[in-house]
């Protein structure tokens, strides 16, 4: 069914976007929806964080390494500044809509934007590795972030992405993390949800932790740690030792 009707959610998802996204007084908000950013930034430092620590199931080969970092799905580049940037010493923005990778440029400002890479492309039909050349940071990105972002795909080209970008991480110890909402409250934690834009102006795909997991085993990677928030699944993925070798 998602494939039947792809080019309808892409189209009415990229008009979304294009037409300001959740809209608000501030950049954030238009990401976002509302003034949760600052928040979200400091719940997804520390889950990073303790990542680093080494609170992960796996025992790295190597020690991480903290030179360069993916934002896939990146926006303006909101992830990077309350993120990335905080840890990593350069990061590649990866974003479908031209005017929001511009716009990136204002939001990080000069010193922060110095430090990164701006690229305009769509995760579901990027082959990263071959875009960004082997001797850059497609070789060897020591972590790559998708936030928000899974959603806003179909199941099959959630996992397309996700393998492309797994193929830029730096062998032995690159890592992927994901956060994506989950359902919560009243809604039934076994099935997934959908808005459309009848509803909400997008179509916007609520998974499980079970289909979230699916996708990431189709894609040859593994959970390593995993954490749940109050409407949030967040997740550290590795590529399968099976797939590495």
């Amino acid at each position: 069914m998602q494939q039947m009707h792809k080019s309808s959610f892409y189209l009415a998802n990229a008009a979304f976007w294009s037409q300001g996204g959740y809209g608000g007084l501030t950049d954030d908000e238009a990401m976002i929806g509302d003034d949760g950013c600052e928040d979200d930034g400091i719940e997804g430092l520390a889950f990073l964080d303790r990542y680093l620590a080494g609170e992960g199931e796996r025992s790295p080969t190597k020690p991480l390494k903290m030179d360069h970092a993916v934002d896939a799905g990146a926006g303006v580049g909101r992830l990077t500044k309350w993120i990335l940037l905080k840890r990593y010493n350069a990061v590649r923005l990866v974003e479908a809509d031209g005017a929001l990778s511009r716009r990136s440029r204002t939001y990080l400002g000069h010193k922060r934007a110095d430090r990164c890479t701006f690229t305009i492309a769509r995760l579901e039909s990027l082959d990263a590795a071959a875009a960004w050349g082997k001797g850059g940071i497609a070789a060897g990105a020591d972590l790559v972030w998708l936030q928000w972002t899974l959603q806003y795909l179909t199941d099959e080209d959630a996992v397309a992405a996700l393998k492309s970008l797994s193929r830029c991480l730096t062998k032995d110890t690159g890592v992927m993390i994901v956060k994506e909402n989950r359902p919560y409250g009243v809604a039934r934690a076994d099935r997934f949800q959908m808005d459309t834009p009848a509803v909400s102006g997008r179509y916007d795909i609520t998974r499980t932790d079970d289909h979230h997991r699916l996708l990431f085993d189709l894609a040859g990677l593994v959970v390593d740690l995993r954490e749940e928030g109050v409407e949030t699944n967040s997740y550290a993925l590795v590529v399968k030792p099976s797939v590495c070798g």
